[in-house]
C-alpha cells in the first residue's frame, strides 16, 4: 500500500478551516442524524431504484410506490450519510467511522474496508472519528473514495484491500471522477479538496500527475465536457469553474453570490451549465470555446440551495433550506411549480424516468422531516407520487 502527500500553505488550512465551519452552521440539519448531516440519495442506471442511506441502515425503494424492497445494516452500528453508488450490481457507500461497505443487489453485505488503525494498549484503539461524505469511483477492480477528514483512498473491488491512499491536507467531500486511459493519458481518478486543490492521481499507483489551486475549497464533484475536454466546479469562493485538462489552467471564472457547494447540472447537447448556491440563487450559464456567457440569474425562494440541480422535460428542479422543492423553466428560470415539504431539503435530488403506468417522470428528495423522510413529487406536476417515512 502506497501513501503519498500533497500539502497547501499553513494560511490555506486556516482559511479552509474557519469556512467549513461557517458553512456547517448555515446548512445544520436536524432530522435524524448528526446536526451537519443529511441523506445520501441515488439510483441505479438501470432499475431506476432509489437507494438511501439515512443513520444506522441503508434502504432499497421500489421506484413506482416508495415500498421498502431490502433494509441493509451493519453490526458495528455504523452511520451512513454518503451517497451509495451502484456499479455492476454492486452497492459502494461509506460510513461515518470512515468504512466502505459492498451490498449486493439483494442487501446482502459482501465485504466491508475498515481502515488500519494504530492500537494504544492490548485491544483498545483510538475511536474512528473519520466519515465517508462523498459517493466513490469505480474501474474494473478498483473502489476510488475519499474522507472527510482529508485524503483519498483506493481499495480492491474484489479483496477490499487498501491499494493505495493519497494524502491531502484536508477533507475530500466530493465523490471523485474515475477516467479511462487515452492513448496520451493514464487511467486518472480526478477529485477535488477543501485544501483548494484540483488533483489528477495515476488509477493504478495513486501517484501524482498533477494538481491546480482553484482558490477556493471545493465540496462537489467535478463534472466532465468530452466535446472541450474540461471540468466545471463550484468552490467556496462564489466561483463557478472551467479547467481545461489539456493545460491544467482555468480558462474562466464565473462570479456567483454565494458559496456553491452542489455540483453543476450539465446539459450536453445545449451547452448549458446550472448552478445554484447557498444565497438561493439558480443561474443558468452557455459554455463555448471562450469561456462563460451568462444567460440568467434568478433568486429561487428565500433559503440555501446545496445540492446539484436536477434537468428533466425542460425544467430545472432544486431543493431549498425553506422548506421547498422548486421546478423553473430551463429557457428563462420562470416558474412553473413549488411544493412545501415539512423538512429542509439538502440532499441530492434523483430522476426516476416514467414508465407505462406512469406517464410522468418523478423526482425524488429527502427532508428533514421524519414523518416524510423521502418525498417523490411528479415532474410534469409537481404532485405528490409517493413518500417514505423510514419506519417501514
Amino acid at each position: 500500500m502506497k501513501t503519498f502527500r500533497a500539502f497547501p500553505p499553513r494560511r490555506s488550512r486556516l482559511l479552509t478551516g474557519i469556512l467549513l465551519m461557517l458553512a456547517v452552521l448555515v446548512l445544520a440539519a436536524c432530522g435524524g442524524g448528526p446536526g451537519d448531516s443529511w441523506e445520501g440519495i441515488s439510483t441505479s442506471h438501470d432499475m431506476y431504484v432509489p437507494y438511501v442511506c439515512n443513520n444506522d441502515r441503508i434502504v432499497a425503494l421500489n421506484p413506482a410506490s416508495g415500498a421498502t424492497l431490502w433494509s441493509y445494516t451493519d453490526e458495528a452500528k455504523a452511520r451512513f450519510y454518503a451517497v451509495p453508488v451502484v456499479s455492476d450490481g454492486v452497492v459502494y457507500i461509506g460510513d461515518y467511522q470512515g468504512n466502505l461497505h459492498a451490498i449486493s443487489a439483494e442487501g446482502e453485505q459482501l465485504w466491508v474496508y475498515k481502515p488500519e488503525r494504530k492500537k494504544l494498549v492490548g485491544p483498545l484503539s483510538p475511536t474512528p472519528t473519520d466519515r465517508v461524505i462523498g459517493g466513490v469511483a469505480v474501474d474494473s477492480d478498483k473502489v476510488f473514495f475519499g474522507l472527510g477528514s482529508r485524503n483519498i483512498v483506493a481499495v480492491s473491488r474484489s479483496s477490499a484491500d487498501e491499494v493505495w491512499t493519497f494524502e491531502t491536507d484536508h477533507g475530500v467531500w466530493a465523490t471523485p471522477l474515475y477516467i479511462p486511459a487515452t492513448e496520451s493519458t493514464p487511467a486518472t481518478v480526478y477529485t477535488v479538496s477543501l485544501d483548494h486543490h484540483l488533483y489528477a492521481l495515476d488509477a493504478e499507483t495513486g501517484d501524482l500527475l498533477w494538481e491546480k489551486d482553484l482558490g477556493g475549497a471545493a465540496p462537489g464533484k467535478l463534472v466532465y465536457d468530452k466535446t472541450l475536454n474540461r471540468f466545471y466546479v463550484g468552490t467556496f469562493a462564489s466561483e463557478l469553474l472551467a479547467i481545461d485538462l489539456a493545460t491544467h489552467e482555468i480558462v474562466d471564472r464565473y462570479e456567483t453570490d454565494d458559496w456553491i457547494w452542489g455540483s453543476p447540472a450539465f446539459e450536453e447537447e445545449a451547452d448549458m451549465l446550472y448552478v445554484s448556491d447557498l444565497g438561493g440563487h439558480l443561474y443558468a450559464v452557455r459554455v463555448t470555446d471562450a469561456g462563460f456567457e451568462p444567460v440568467w440569474d434568478k433568486s429561487i425562494g428565500e433559503g440555501a440551495i446545496r445540492a446539484t440541480p436536477l434537468l428533466s422535460d425542460g425544467l430545472v428542479i432544486v431543493g431549498s433550506k425553506d422548506k421547498h422543492v422548486y421546478a423553473v423553466k430551463k429557457e428563462d428560470g420562470s416558474p412553473v411549480w413549488d411544493k412545501k415539504t415539512e423538512g429542509e431539503v439538502l440532499t441530492e435530488l434523483v430522476l426516476v424516468p416514467g414508465d407505462e403506468e406512469a406517464s410522468s417522470d418523478v423526482v425524488v428528495v429527502g427532508t428533514t422531516d421524519v414523518e416524510r423522510l423521502i418525498m417523490a413529487y411528479q415532474v410534469d406536476s409537481g404532485d405528490e407520487a409517493w413518500h417514505y417515512s423510514g419506519k417501514d
